[in-house]
């Protein structure tokens, strides 16, 4: 009886093996594991010239060829119309609400605007709606978009032949319509006027204290009517064209939005991290999360994805996938860190918010898994 449950134990194992090795033969995918393969995403590129195989995203290996035409940080600046309207300082225009102060002298104390004590008279106005302001012996004068030298010429004009050789002068008052509002993650965010000179971007974020957190970390918008344009205000510092200038009614927000990138698979620390710096190089996100994991990491299948724009990605010569995404081509970049000049190419590399970096496990993680499972398998049977 002892000889025959032995046997039996025997048979049973033998049966348990052989199972375990014929979902080995079927592949290691059944396996537990900490993302794709490097085949796996290897192979789709590989299949990718074949016409009927249809791409969901663009591999891109990275060469030095391929760091000349993408490793370089985008800047982004401001977009279209918005940035293009405001390369220079209109000067300021008159609009509704705006605050006036007309002053009229004459020569003669028997003037309509002059006593013997004093020999002008200031005259307080505003814009009203309909874009006028009224005068006396003058009447409704429409000043909308007009400069205050503009304006003072017509009230000179109205006058002629009633006051006595009047002189006048008009002064845009604080507080008034020419003005922008600096909200958001700002020191001191707030209401202020813009000087006859002009404002530009940086300067009302100057005026309102500066940014409450280091520049790389802050994104500034614009708001002009139903138009926004966004950027990075490290950015905005370091590129003349991007410090635009603002015109009356602009809204400059100011928020606190660190730039980020995800490390997942046979690395040693998976986990967001932030930049912390204005750049981050790939080698640098690369260390950041404490290098590749030792016993399981594929040296070979370093990996960096994220939505690339189409131009970038077509100056690779790589193919571009059939799928299309509003954030732009799904792309993948290969490094393989085998190269010796591997290290020399991801220092080039620059990192982009919201990258995702992966790297493959090595097959014979896989292997390991299967033997692991194999013995704790025997030793049940046994």
């Amino acid at each position: 009886m002892v000889v025959e449950a032995k046997l039996g134990k025997m048979r049973w194992g033998r049966a348990i093996v052989a199972a375990v090795f014929v979902l080995a033969v079927a592949g290691c995918s059944t396996l537990p594991g900490q993302g794709t393969s490097r085949a796996m995403i290897t192979m789709t590129d590989q299949v990718a010239n074949d016409e009927n195989v249809t791409r969901d995203f663009a591999l891109v290996p990275v060469t030095p060829a391929v760091i000349g035409k993408v490793g370089a940080p985008v800047k982004g600046g401001f977009a279209g119309s918005l940035s293009s309207r405001s390369t220079s300082s209109a000067g300021t225009r008159i609009r509704v609400g705006d605050r006036l102060t007309v002053r009229i002298w004459e020569s003669s104390p028997e003037g309509l605007f002059s006593t013997v004590e004093q020999k002008s008279s200031a005259i307080p106005v505003i814009v009203s709606n309909d874009g006028n302001i009224n005068i006396p012996y003058v009447g409704n004068l429409p000043v909308i978009g007009l400069t205050v030298d503009q304006v003072r010429s017509q009230v000179a004009d109205g006058l002629r032949g009633k006051a006595v050789d009047p002189e006048v002068s008009v002064i845009l008052e604080k507080g008034g319509a020419q003005s922008v509002t600096v909200v958001g993650d700002a020191r001191a965010p707030g209401r202020f006027d813009i000087p006859a000179s002009g404002l530009r971007l940086l300067d009302a974020v100057a005026t309102a204290g500066g940014a409450t957190q280091p520049t790389h970390d802050m994104e500034v918008s614009l708001v002009r009517g139903s138009s926004v344009a966004r950027a990075r205000l490290d950015e905005v510092i370091s590129t003349g064209s991007a410090n635009v200038w603002l015109q009356p009614r602009d809204t400059v927000q100011l928020l606190h939005k660190p730039r980020t990138f995800s490390a997942f698979g046979a690395v040693s620390k998976p986990s967001q991290y932030p930049f912390g710096t204005e750049t981050v190089t790939l080698a640098e996100a690369i260390s950041k999360v404490g290098g590749l994991d030792d016993k399981t990491a594929d040296d070979s299948g370093v990996f960096l994805f994220r939505f690339e724009h189409q131009a970038r990605v077509q100056s690779t010569g790589v193919k571009l996938p059939d799928r299309a995404y509003s954030d732009g081509v799904p792309t993948i970049y290969w490094v393989d860190m085998n190269s010796p000049e591997a290290i020399f190419m991801t220092q080039a590399f620059a990192m982009r918010d919201k990258d995702v970096l992966f790297v493959a496990n090595a097959p014979s993680t896989d292997l390991a898994k299967f033997v692991a499972i194999v013995a704790a398998t025997l030793a049940l049977a046994s």
